[in-house]
This record gives C-alpha cells, sequence and structure tokens, in this order.
C-alpha cells in the first residue's frame, strides 16, 4: 500500500476538486473506482440501488477526507437517471468526470439462454450507460469539457462460450461508445472504453450458481478490481481512448478476428475440456 501511496500523490492535484459520477458504485468495479478517486480529492457522486452499500462507501471516502453524495436509483429508470444527475448537479455545479460501471453477467449458453435473462443484460448494461450519458452530457456540453469512461469486457471484442448473452451487450456497448467518441471528436469531452478481463468482484458470484465462478476462475484467472481502477485512472490522466486490462489483452482478440475459424476452433477445444474436467470433479 505505502508503494501506491507514492504513485498516487502526484495525482492528487488532477483530481482535487473535480466533481465525479459513478453508476454501480455500490460494489467491484464501481465501488473501488469511486474510493480511490474520491480519496484523490474528487468529489464522488455514488449512484446504485443499494443505499445502505453507498451510505458505507460514502463514509469510508469522507474518512480519507474526501466528499460524497449517495444518489440511490435504478440505472434502467430513465426518469430516475435524470433526477439523480439533477441532484448531483445541484449540489457539485456541474460534472466534470462520468464512470458508468454498473453491469450485470448471467452465464449460459445461447441455445438455452433465457430471453428475460439476456433483456435484463441489456438493459443494465447498455440501456443504463445510456440513460446516464444522455443525463450529464447537456451539462458537459454547456461547460465545454467533460470526460465519460465506459467500461466494457473484453467479452465485447469476441464472444466467448457460457457467455453469449453478456458478450451481445458489451458488444453493444463498444459500438455505442465508438459512436459518441465520433459524435463529440473536438468538442472536448473525452470518451474512453476499459476493457477488462475477469475481475475478482461479486458481480461473477451474484447469479448463486458457483460452477459458473468456477468456469470463469479455471479458465481465466481473475485479476484484482484495483487492475480495472488504474486502467480509468490512465485514460482520465492521459487522454487514452482504450485501455486494455490487462494491457495489450484486445490486441490478441483483434488479430483473432482476421482468423475467425481457428479461434473459434481454439475456444471449442478449450471450452470442451474444461467441460470434461468439470464432468471429471463432480464424479469424483
Amino acid at each position: 500500500m505505502a508503494t501506491e501511496d507514492v504513485i498516487l500523490r502526484p495525482l492528487r492535484s488532477f483530481f482535487r476538486g473535480r466533481t465525479l459520477l459513478v453508476t454501480g458504485a455500490s460494489s467491484g468495479i464501481g465501488y473501488d473506482i469511486a474510493l480511490v478517486l474520491g480519496g484523490l480529492g474528487a468529489k464522488a457522486a455514488l449512484l446504485a440501488r443499494r443505499q445502505p452499500l453507498l451510505d458505507n462507501l460514502a463514509s469510508a471516502i469522507r474518512d480519507e477526507g474526501g466528499s460524497a453524495l449517495v444518489l440511490a436509483a435504478d440505472i434502467t429508470e430513465r426518469e430516475a437517471v435524470l433526477d439523480a444527475v439533477k441532484r448531483a448537479l445541484s449540489d457539485f455545479g456541474h460534472i466534470d468526470i462520468l464512470v458508468n460501471s454498473a453491469g450485470i453477467v448471467r452465464p449460459g449458453a445461447v441455445e438455452t439462454m433465457d430471453p428475460q435473462e439476456a433483456r435484463r443484460m441489456f438493459e443494465v448494461n447498455v440501456l443504463g450507460t445510456l440513460h446516464a450519458i444522455q443525463a450529464v452530457l447537456p451539462s458537459m456540453r454547456q461547460a465545454g469539457s467533460g470526460n465519460i469512461v465506459n467500461i466494457g469486457s473484453l467479452a465485447g471484442r469476441r464472444g466467448v462460450p457460457a457467455l453469449g448473452g453478456y458478450s451481445g451487450s458489451k458488444f453493444a456497448l463498444v459500438g455505442l461508445t465508438e459512436a459518441l467518441r465520433v459524435e463529440l471528436f473536438g468538442s472536448r469531452i473525452h470518451v474512453a472504453l476499459v476493457m477488462p478481463g475477469v475481475v475478482d468482484t461479486p458481480m461473477l458470484r451474484s447469479d448463486g450458481r458457483p460452477e459458473h465462478h468456477r468456469l470463469f476462475s479455471d479458465m481465466i484467472p481473475a485479476m484484482p478490481v484495483r487492475w480495472v481502477t488504474w486502467a480509468v485512472i490512465a485514460a482520465l490522466t492521459l487522454g487514452l481512448t482504450e485501455v486494455d486490462v490487462p494491457p495489450g489483452a484486445a490486441v490478441l482478440e483483434k488479430l483473432a478476428a482476421f482468423f475467425p475459424g481457428l479461434s473459434d476452433a481454439a475456444l471449442a477445444m478449450g471450452n470442451r475440456l474444461w467441460e470434461w474436467a468439470a464432468g471429471r470433479r463432480r464424479h469424483v
């Protein structure tokens, strides 16, 4: 932690006095981003459904000498998001940074996927992000500056087994973000994508089916949440448009797009090996 403090100290001048809105702030990636940036001096508006968890986060930020505003709202309800942003603007005067971190995953094969679970993923991962962007953009346009960081996923560059619905929602988020970036070109409103792989968050276990969590941890080791927070800091301070976590991970996916047949075969083989190993564990 001492080493991290040394690295973070110069960033305080960048974030001190800036205003921040984080969606999905009650746990996981959003929680850590709000905690770290709030501790660096940003005034943090915390948006999520679970107010008790937001209250705990706000207390932690205040204990570090920061300022926090709790905004309990469902990201999928457009009017609730608009009202929450109005309150943040009323309290803070403006919003410098929007980090769209709210997201859910419901693993399952495309062939047997529950359409309602797929709908819910798109409502949270895509429409929820759209609601927050549209709520914040008018004030950023008026100020003539701002930063929007959307938390995507490497699953939004390459569809993988057991994540078809989630991949679909993250592909949509990537397209939405890239289109917005072009729309805002030259406006001094910077739009960035942070693209993590498997991250060790409560979201992996949120569906109550531990076999799905084992799928991720067995096939691809989960990385610490703090890695994603560092990627967001890099996007904001260095003006990067896309940050992979770990660095360079999406390059392999983009290269694989030139050889879709080979990449499909490799993923299919890996998935079948995992299913075989999982079956052996169940019978031991």
